[in-house]
């Protein structure tokens, strides 16, 4: 089954998905999906992807929260 993030940017979604622990803390799907959009418009699906796999593997999961502050 894929994330909301890997269904909005229709890649395919795998077990060590770096886009479902990024988007964890936003509770409703809905919300999910138009936070990737917003960022995936900025910086672009390959960017985005590149820029949450840049951090260190323990620090990804609070990626895409500072965008948000």
């Amino acid at each position: 089954m894929s994330c909301n993030g890997c269904r909005v940017l229709r890649k395919g979604c795998e077990d060590d998905c770096i886009l479902r622990p990024c988007l964890s803390w936003i509770t409703s799907s809905e919300s999910q999906a138009n936070a990737t959009l917003f960022l995936a418009k900025f910086y672009g699906r390959t960017g985005l992807l590149n820029l949450i796999s840049a951090a260190p593997r323990h620090l990804r999961p609070g990626t895409l929260f500072f965008f948000f502050l």
